[in-house]
């Protein structure tokens, strides 16, 4: 009998592994493809989205600290996608209210949980670990922070005050938090040829016009800040002015902006494009993907243009500005408000901030980003 080298990350136990279904080779005799696992470490990060996405750009620092680390990922279903693919975590696991099968018997050398919420902070006290960092639970469903990075984070999320002032990126944090040597690795979001074909069949059925540019609008951020979104005015002035310059506009977003997207292309003349509202996460990484340049506000799509490589103006109001970092892909553009990072659900400053942002200033931060990538 084949002696199994089950400690090999290439071993899957229910069924042929990569290199045996490529070249034919058994455990027995696989020097060239053996690579036993040094390490057992388990993520646990659910929600947002955005902030999972933004957590990928901590995974070469986890591997510089752990080498030979092999990463199981818990994360919430519909965020997935944003780690299944890459190729710095071996086994990604979708959270659905309960300890997941495979946690209630495996045992893990290190547990990450850079995330003081309750289910992310259960599922890490849950987990059998040698070591946990970050965050854990406590008796009374409180958690308890593990490092001063955890405490410092923790304090800062229940006091407006120091969220505000704080000028630090969420992965700086992070990276304390989770006691990982971070070198500004930005985040990854890998996609199949397929997911990529949407975007770039996208823009050749929809050229811009010669030397000029696709440029992506999402014009959405989710529903619990509702002034994270640009306003109607803006983009419709907008639209009609980059039309002016020769180039194409792409409309993004998801279910919630199916109403607004169809309304600004039908006012366009044909300069803006509807992307569709209904695509999967990696079709939406596509449609990005094939833009120049990308306006949006501090959501999902932000993250996404970054992990792209796709130059970005994100447009702040009630979120942090300094929390974001854009890796030298792009601008940042807030108004002169005091109120500024107030993370308040709604407003009654008028005008607020993001009708405080005018026509003007997105404009000429896009023709500059569209220069800065021609030249």
């Amino acid at each position: 009998m084949d002696e199994l080298k089950t400690d090999c990350r290439h071993f899957n136990g229910d069924r042929p592994c990569k290199p045996h279904k490529q070249s034919g080779v058994v455990c027995s005799s696989c020097d060239e493809h053996y690579a036993p696992i040094k390490t057992r470490i388990l993520i646990t990060k659910l929600a947002a989205m955005g902030d999972v996405l933004r957590t990928t750009s901590l995974l070469p620092a986890i591997h510089r600290r752990w080498p030979g680390a092999s990463i199981t990922w818990v994360t919430a279903p519909s965020s997935v996608p944003l780690v299944a693919g890459n190729p710095l975590v071996d086994r990604t696991i979708p959270f659905n209210g309960s300890l997941p099968l495979e946690l209630a018997t495996e045992h893990f050398h290190v547990v990450l949980n850079p995330d003081a919420a309750p289910d992310s902070c259960a599922l890490a006290q849950s987990a059998d670990a040698d070591l946990r960092v970050g965050f854990a639970f406590d008796r009374r469903g409180a958690p308890v922070p593990l490092s001063a990075g955890a405490a410092s984070w923790l304090e800062m999320g229940v006091r407006d005050d120091l969220k505000k002032a704080n000028e630090r990126t969420y992965q700086d944090m992070m990276a304390e938090i989770l006691e990982v040597p971070y070198l500004r690795e930005p985040p990854q979001l890998p996609i199949t040829p397929e997911e990529d074909a949407v975007g770039r069949t996208l823009r050749a059925a929809h050229p811009p016009e010669p030397g000029q540019s696709v440029i992506g609008l999402n014009t959405g951020a989710g529903g619990r800040w509702r002034f994270k979104r640009w306003t109607d005015e803006g983009f419709t002035e907008l639209i009609t002015r980059l039309g002016q310059d020769g180039h194409r506009v792409f409309l993004l977003g998801g279910p919630e902006e199916v109403e607004r997207n169809g309304r600004l292309a039908a006012a366009s003349d044909g300069v803006a494009i509807d992307t569709g509202c209904d695509n999967t996460v990696g079709q939406f990484a596509g449609i990005v993907g094939a833009c120049d340049v990308v306006l949006t506000g501090d959501t999902l799509a932000m993250h996404v243009a970054i992990a792209r490589s796709v130059p970005v103006v994100v447009l702040f109001g009630p979120t942090s500005l300094h929390e974001i970092d854009v890796f030298d892909r792009g601008e940042r553009l807030a108004p002169d408000l005091d109120c500024l990072v107030c993370y308040l659900p709604d407003c009654d400053v008028r005008p607020h901030c993001m009708e405080s942002l005018s026509v003007d200033r997105v404009h000429q931060a896009l023709l500059g980003l569209v220069g800065a990538a021609a030249g």
